[in-house]
């Protein structure tokens, strides 16, 4: 059983339980309550002959039901108890796809999607070292904060400027809104790549490549660090890239490289679709190195 469908069983047993948690509540409630037991009565007869396609006060009846229920001190969730996921009705799928609510569990559940610590947003924006990443802020604050923004947000430039604190600020943002976050270095994307591209026929493999295309926002951090490996670099970051871009789902990359070093790196069909003018904000950080201080 993958992580999804694990995902999946574990809400459909957790909604079989809140039902037979209310029907035992609800047993115990109509022995002890006259006036309750008198109200189900009545309204399970208009049931009846509403079935039966006979006149009845079935609306009536039901709301009848529910005042006896509240005047005998109960919340009708007690009886009836809510959906965790009103969109699956925690089915935990949605037109034969997995719902977005197992897909945050999943995401969620796993503490190694979590490659960087997210910051406060308003803190990092206010000790930004450079005045080319506090511009730089300023355009972040409006992609975190509008759902129109364009779905890629590409910095690039000089080691040492706070691109990747950047980064982990859009992070903590989205992860302050509920989103369902996953943030990875390009070392590790490269791991989780080459792990479902060998390991995902075991079946106690943990798929972690996957949820690099479900979740709400991605953090790629210094790409063009990691190792390209035939068959798994290339291929796999085009997959997500690809993916990501056709679904218009959020991702942030940092990388050291420029426009020309990344499209000769990885090609027109990855470049094309990462830095795509229409989809995506780039931006330039061209700064001194604020992590070398005089010795």
């Amino acid at each position: 059983m993958n992580v999804y469908e694990k995902a999946v069983s574990e809400l459909r047993d957790s909604r079989r339980e809140a039902l037979d948690s209310a029907h035992l509540a609800w047993q115990t409630a109509v022995s002890k309550n006259d006036a309750l037991y008198a109200a189900f009565c009545a309204y399970q007869e208009q049931m009846i002959a509403a079935a039966r396609n006979k006149p009845n006060t079935l609306a009536a009846e039901e709301l009848n039901l529910k005042s006896a229920i509240t005047a005998s001190g109960f919340d009708l969730s007690t009886f009836s108890p809510p959906y965790a996921c009103e969109k699956c009705k925690d089915t935990g799928k949605v037109d034969g796809k997995y719902c977005r609510c197992v897909i945050r569990r999943v995401i969620k559940a796993d503490r190694g999607n979590l490659a960087m610590s997210p910051v406060d947003f308003e803190s990092a924006e206010k000790s930004a070292p450079t005045a080319a990443i506090k511009k730089a802020y300023g355009l972040a604050r409006e992609y975190v904060s509008s759902r129109a923004a364009k779905p890629f947000f590409v910095i690039i430039g000089t080691p040492g400027t706070g691109k990747t604190y950047l980064a982990a600020a859009i992070l903590g943002a989205a992860m302050a809104r509920g989103e369902a976050t996953v943030a990875v270095t390009a070392f590790d994307f490269v791991r989780r790549a080459l792990d479902y591209h060998t390991q995902f026929s075991i079946p106690d493999y943990i798929d972690r490549f996957t949820p690099m295309l479900d979740c709400d926002l991605l953090v790629i951090d210094d790409l063009g660090t990691e190792s390209m490996l035939k068959n798994v670099t290339r291929e796999y970051l085009y997959t997500v890239i690809n993916e990501r871009w056709k679904s218009g789902k959020r991702t942030v990359i940092t990388s050291n490289l420029t426009p020309s070093e990344l499209n000769a790196r990885y090609g027109e069909n990855i470049f094309s679709r990462m830095c795509d003018t229409s989809r995506a904000v780039l931006l330039s950080v061209d700064a001194k190195n604020t992590r070398l201080k005089p010795i």
